[in-house]
């Protein structure tokens, strides 16, 4: 009985002491567990890639070329069947022109250009006749001159002789046999010179007429191609008047060069029939006779060139080289008016066609109405060369470069484009609407798309996100990972073991993540959020690679949903496996079944 009494009191102090030990064990274990856990941080692998900052903003579609149409002749508008705002194709008909008031000032032109050719060139015939009557007097003159001092010379003699003896006779008939020879040696010098003239001048007259005739064939072929080659026409034109011209300067030339020569031999012909035979016996009234002969020949002889001399010296009728060039320059002037209206009448006969593809923006005539050459008629906007004028912030200007790439969106329609133009100027009050603040004084940028087609309307507003700055293969962080304090940019690291504040330099930055260009190598481990931990404190990392790679690649709702799968279900699934269910099932176990077994053994025995 004793024994069993002795039993019945150790085995519960025994129960007691196990107990109490457990529960001491489990207390400790608790409390390890959560200082590991309040040491434990979630940490990621700061790593290279690439990141791309994108500006997004607002702009209005305009177009790139703008073309005011107007008027190329004086006409009536036959057709002008489009509204402003229609679409066009280009090679459309626009505009049509009524011509016929035209084409019957061009027959005008036309007969008014033919009549001042012929005028010129009866004005240009009729000169040339008149300068070679002057100039055909004017060797006359000197063919008469030459006769008549012969003449004078004679009745000299003559008279010499009449009233002097013999001998002085005979020494006057010397003396004039040897003025007449010299005479006639002089006229023979004059006529070689003048045959030599007369050979050269039938040459150039010669080439002159084959000058002309080359040149009247070669107007006559550019004359049947006109219409294909006018500009060879008008220089086939001035080619043949020039020959023309020089072949009627030839011919005068000749002519008066032939008749010089012609006269030369007639005054040698007749001062040699002048000339007495020595020893010739002249009787006194046969000398006489001589004298009266002599003296009539020469009152005519006198007359004659007195005439000739008023020829020569008067005004032939002949136009002056300057009056020449003033009618060929009228007559130039009528013709580039004629082929004037030639050039309008064919480019009314085009009428207006659209240049490219565009949309009408303006219109100014209708139907039926008359136009003036250079009248405004209407403005075409290309819708093949298009852009979107957008606004950029002080905040994000000097990111955007031209050449850059940007995807634009307009009536749910997306486009690609490129940064074209981005003005100097700083406007106020343009203000857009983009990531960063909006501020009073914007940039103005050209946004040019590089896909347009016909569901592009101009005028409306369209979104564009740029392509700005861009970093290739860099160390990056997720946005989050990055903090800004007082003073600068930093980020949490795990030093062996220890949170550490780390200053670090940020680069170009995305929604999701940052280039970090100083403070931080690639491998080293990043804090995102350190919770409640300051700097210096000991830290356990739990390295979170998934998660950092699905954020750097931007999945944020990959992210999110492993942070989820991590932190709550798996976390709250241990705890109540090791601290509900385990230590409950152990509680029960030891303090609850072995206890009531015990008692229920002890109750018996003491019965």
């Amino acid at each position: 009985m004793k024994k069993k009494k002795i039993l019945k009191i150790v085995i519960p102090i025994a129960i007691v002491f196990v107990i109490i030990v457990a529960v001491t064990l489990n207390n400790a274990a608790k409390a390890g567990q959560q200082m590991a856990e309040a040491m434990a941080v979630e940490g990621i692998t700061a790593e290279t890639g690439d990141v791309t900052e994108i500006v997004e903003t607002n702009g209005t579609v305009i177009s790139g070329e703008q073309k005011a149409i107007f008027s190329p002749v004086n006409a009536s508008v036959e057709q002008a069947d489009f509204q402003v705002g229609d679409l066009v194709k280009a090679g459309d008909q626009l505009v049509t022109f009524g011509l016929k008031d035209l084409e019957e000032q061009n027959q005008k032109a036309e007969l008014t250009v033919r009549a001042g050719e012929l005028g010129y060139e009866d004005s240009v015939s009729q000169s040339n006749k008149a300068a070679s009557r002057q100039a055909e007097a004017r060797n006359k003159a000197a063919q008469l001159q030459a006769q008549v001092n012969a003449k004078e010379q004679e009745v000299a003699n003559l008279n010499n002789a009449l009233a002097g003896e013999a001998s002085a006779l005979e020494a006057s008939r010397q003396q004039e046999e040897k003025n007449l020879n010299e005479q006639i040696s002089k006229l023979q010098e004059q006529l070689k010179s003048a045959e030599t003239e007369a050979k050269s001048s039938q040459k150039t007259y010669d080439k002159a007429v084959s000058s002309q005739q080359t040149a009247q064939v070669n107007f006559d072929a550019a004359a049947a191609a006109a219409e294909s080659d006018p500009q060879k026409l008008e220089t086939a034109r001035e080619a043949l008047n020039k020959a023309n011209k020089e072949l009627a300067d030839a011919k005068s030339l000749n002519e008066a060069k032939q008749q010089t020569k012609v006269d030369l031999e007639q005054q040698i012909e007749a001062l040699q029939g002048t000339v007495l035979a020595p020893g010739t016996e002249i009787s006194e009234s046969g000398l006489q006779q001589q004298l009266q002969a002599a003296q009539t020949e020469l009152a005519e002889l006198k007359g004659n060139l007195e005439s000739q001399k008023a020829l020569a010296e008067g005004d032939s009728g002949a136009m002056s080289s300057a009056a020449r060039e003033q009618m060929r320059t009228n007559n130039n002037l009528a013709e580039l008016e004629s082929k004037s209206l030639e050039e309008l009448i064919a480019e009314g006969k085009k009428g207006i066609v659209a240049d490219f593809d565009g949309v009408i923006s303006d219109k100014q005539i209708v139907e039926g109405a008359m136009v003036t050459q250079g009248m405004q008629l209407f403005t075409l906007q290309s819708i093949e060369d298009v852009n979107v004028e957008v606004t950029l912030s002080k905040n994000v200007y000097d990111k955007v470069k031209e050449g850059q790439k940007a995807e634009i969106t307009l009536a749910g329609e997306t486009y690609q484009g490129t940064v074209k133009r981005i003005s100097r100027i700083a406007v106020d009050g343009a203000a857009g609407t983009n990531q960063a603040a909006v501020a009073s004084a914007s940039i103005m940028a050209t946004v040019h798309i590089d896909n347009p087609d016909e569901n592009i309307f101009l005028g409306v507003d369209a979104k564009v996100k740029i392509q700005a700055a861009e970093a290739r293969d860099v160390v990056i962080l997720p946005i989050e990972a990055v903090n800004i304090g007082k003073d600068g940019t930093f980020c949490w690291i795990d030093n062996d073991g220890i949170l550490t504040k780390r200053s670090i330099t940020t680069g170009v930055t995305s929604d999701e993540c940052a280039e970090i260009t100083q403070g931080l190598d690639e491998g080293e481990t990043v804090i995102p959020d350190p919770g409640s931990h300051e700097e210096g404190d000991a830290i356990t990392v739990t390295e979170k690679q998934e998660e950092a790679e699905e954020i750097r690649n931007g999945d944020e709702a990959g992210a999110a949903e492993a942070t989820g799968t991590d932190e709550g279900s798996g976390t709250a699934e241990a705890t109540g496996t090791d601290e509900s269910s385990g230590t409950a099932e152990t509680a029960g176990t030891d303090e609850g079944s072995g206890t009531a077994e015990t008692s229920e053994t002890d109750a018996a025995e003491a019965e």
